[in-house]
């Protein structure tokens, strides 16, 4: 039996599309194994589009380049795609004496990034715990922290950022009430010696 050709322009809702085929199989029109046979067809249709798109990649990989030889390697891996104009990644990194290649970029003097300074005398806000690793590997979930650990974080910024615009004769005072009365009064003397 001829495959139903759909009218151009028409299309139905996959509602329309059950209905209709309900009909058919009821008016006899069409029989249950020769629609078996059409939903098997799908899955040769995907084999026959698979294997075509295998053949345009071993194509396009393998003789795509008049200067590079096209090695046909009758697999399909296509060929590794070529790089942007620019400097190549790990260009600019200096190596010092002594270093090893692929160590990483070297370090500049001064403070690490993230740290308070350490005239600032507060304690960090507390780290949330890291969360075990998986037995079968896999990339590490960072902890969800708490509330209260994320208003300590807060505090600690807001003590930190007000902290850095005094010279440090003046922040080893601050950081003593930071200990002794807690960082909240410490930020109000702060705020209230910047407004004089």
């Amino acid at each position: 039996m001829p495959r139903p050709r759909q009218s151009g322009g028409t299309s139905y809702s996959s509602g329309q599309a059950s209905y209709v085929l309900d009909r058919l199989i009821a008016d006899r029109r069409i029989s249950p194994g020769e629609i078996t046979r059409y939903v098997s067809d799908m899955g040769r249709e995907i084999s026959e589009l698979e294997a075509r798109l295998a053949s345009l990649r071993a194509a396009h990989g393998g003789g795509g380049s008049s200067t590079g030889g096209s090695s046909s390697t009758g697999g399909g891996a296509a060929a590794p795609a070529k790089r942007g104009p620019g400097r190549p990644p790990g260009g600019g990194v200096k190596r010092g004496p002594g270093r090893p290649p692929g160590g990483g970029a070297k370090r500049g003097p001064g403070r690490p990034p993230g740290r308070p300074p350490a005239s600032a005398g507060a304690a960090p806000a507390p780290a949330a715990a890291p969360a075990p690793a998986k037995a079968g590997g896999g990339a590490k979930k960072r902890a969800a922290i708490t509330p209260e650990q994320l208003a300590s974080r807060q505090l600690q910024g807001r003590y930190l950022a007000l902290v850095r615009q005094f010279p440090a004769t003046k922040r080893a005072a601050y950081a003593k009430t930071a200990k002794e009365k807690g960082r909240e009064s410490a930020i109000r003397e702060m705020q209230d010696s910047l407004r004089k």
